[in-house]
């Protein structure tokens, strides 16, 4: 939304007798030192005995009451830009059973935790109509939500949306998340592929994403500056994917 992040609290629920406290030690640490390149301060936090691991920050910040992006307000003309590679929650899962190559796997790590200031500084200075993270119902989910808030069509081009090499072998091996079955279940409506899309592709377009990019919207006039300097600072993956192509009933095209 263009926000500046100011706080955050730790969140965390830790199995004790099945866990070492030292790997709490450093998952703590690797939120406080992402948190402090945010520009955020650590207030503290509360931590639950729970029969399952789970982390996270409950984050404040402030935006200025005129000029935050919402998710929707995409106009007819606007292009579409998406600054980190699909597959993150694909190739995590292939990690759990040793299925991505050791070229990769630093790629992911350094994807995963990245973030998204500078896309949101270039997304702000360019103008953009609206703008959503890359996350649970994947591209495409988060797509519709972009459509549906301002009955909008879109269109996007797969063949140049970014994505890790490993994501489309991963997926022909019926590697994928449980979250992919519920978002295609929910799309299966809301969005028509072209039969040269291959079932991969459509399958990574619709995959949760940990940790995922931004996609937004601006001005076809501003995208060829925003993209230079997207790649100048931190996404040199971020590219043009598609179009605002018309208004009326929601719907994502992809070709």
């Amino acid at each position: 939304m263009g926000g500046t992040p100011k706080t955050a609290l730790n969140i965390t629920c830790w199995p004790k007798d099945n866990l070492d406290l030292s790997i709490l030690g450093d998952i703590v640490k690797g939120g406080a030192d992402k948190a402090a390149e945010s520009g955020a301060a650590l207030l503290g936090g509360h931590t639950v005995d729970s029969p399952e691991l789970m982390y996270g920050l409950a984050v404040t910040g402030v935006v200025h009451p005129q000029k935050f992006v919402r998710n929707y307000g995409a106009r007819p003309g606007d292009v579409l830009i998406l600054t980190k590679n699909l597959g993150i929650g694909i190739l995590t899962t292939g990690l759990k059973f040793n299925k991505i190559s050791d070229k990769v796997l630093p790629q992911l790590v350094e994807s995963m935790t990245r973030l998204n200031a500078s896309a949101s500084e270039v997304m702000v200075k360019y103008e953009a109509t609206a703008c959503t993270d890359v996350t649970g119902y994947g591209l495409l989910g988060h797509a519709t939500e972009m459509a549906e808030g301002n009955d909008v069509r879109l269109r996007i081009n797969s063949s140049v949306v970014p994505y890790f090499e490993d994501a489309p072998a991963l997926v022909s091996k019926k590697v994928y998340t449980q979250a992919y079955l519920a978002n295609s279940k929910f799309l299966a409506e809301k969005i028509t592929f072209n039969e040269s899309v291959s079932e991969e592709m459509q399958h990574i377009l619709m995959e949760a994403e940990t940790s995922g990019g931004l996609l937004f919207a601006l001005p076809a006039e501003n995208a060829d500056a925003a993209i230079d300097e997207l790649h100048a600072a931190d996404c040199p993956e971020a590219t043009v994917i598609g179009e605002v192509i018309s208004s009326g009933t929601a719907h994502i095209e992809v070709h």
